[in-house]
């Protein structure tokens, strides 16, 4: 009598419709999601299938079998990466003051992709250009227009800024966070900082910067790192 295999489907269904994994296919899913979490995270979105089956401790035939490519195992991360974003936009709209409130959606997006190279690179990679990434990135743009579109009508934040200059933003935080790595991780919140400010409509003063300037040997280390790694400029 022929055995099922362990990431065999069981033959009810949920309440949606869809077929249930059998419990330890369940299991080998969240680990395998879990481990591209980290795995991407740690080492962005070059990270191979066989480094998140190694991670996560499953053959990657186990993998294959979930996602038939990497691509369709980032559109899964993605997805959940999507709803964390649109429930960040509720939660800063629902905060009463419009500034405060697009100033703790972009402290938050920057927080995440420091603490996770995939979720940047999720964000920004135009690699990925399926319908269902092109719906994602629309539904994301409409939630930041929202944001913006309400702090500018408050007067607070700048008129001649606009929701496309959100990507600039966000790939110079991105590229701040690259450039210091884990010599000064939380340098890039000086960038967001100077941001910030220059995002102000009225500008009287200025907000105090949360973390310190590099030292010069932080900034030695990290200029001869950048410039001698794979990804410098040499």
């Amino acid at each position: 009598m022929p055995t099922s295999h362990p990431d065999a489907l069981v033959g009810s269904s949920d309440i949606c419709g869809q077929p249930r994994l059998r419990a330890d296919a369940q299991a080998n899913l969240e680990r395998i999601l879990c481990s591209a979490r980290e795995v991407f995270g740690a080492q962005g979105l070059d990270a191979t299938l066989a480094d998140v089956a190694r991670h996560a401790g499953v053959g990657v035939g186990t993998v294959y079998r979930r996602f038939a490519s990497k691509d369709e195992l980032i559109q899964a991360l993605f997805d959940s990466r999507c709803a964390e974003i649109e429930s960040l936009a509720t939660t800063s709209l629902e905060i009463p003051g419009a500034w405060d409130g697009l100033v703790h959606y972009l402290e938050a997006i920057s927080r995440r992709m420091a603490d996770s190279r995939g979720f940047g690179d999720i964000l920004m990679d135009a690699r990925f250009t399926s319908d269902a990434f092109t719906r994602a990135r629309a539904s994301i743009t409409r939630s930041t227009a929202a944001l913006v579109n309400r702090a500018k009508d408050e007067g607070t934040l700048r008129d001649d800024f606009e929701i496309s200059d959100v990507p600039l933003l966000i790939q110079t935080i991105k590229l701040s966070q690259n450039f210091t790595g884990d010599d000064a991780p939380e340098a890039y919140r000086r960038v967001l900082g100077f941001i910030i400010d220059g995002l102000r409509a009225s500008r009287t003063t200025h907000r105090e910067l949360p973390v310190p300037a590099l030292t010069t040997e932080q900034l030695d280390h990290v200029m001869h790192r950048y410039g001698s790694g794979p990804d410098g400029p040499c």
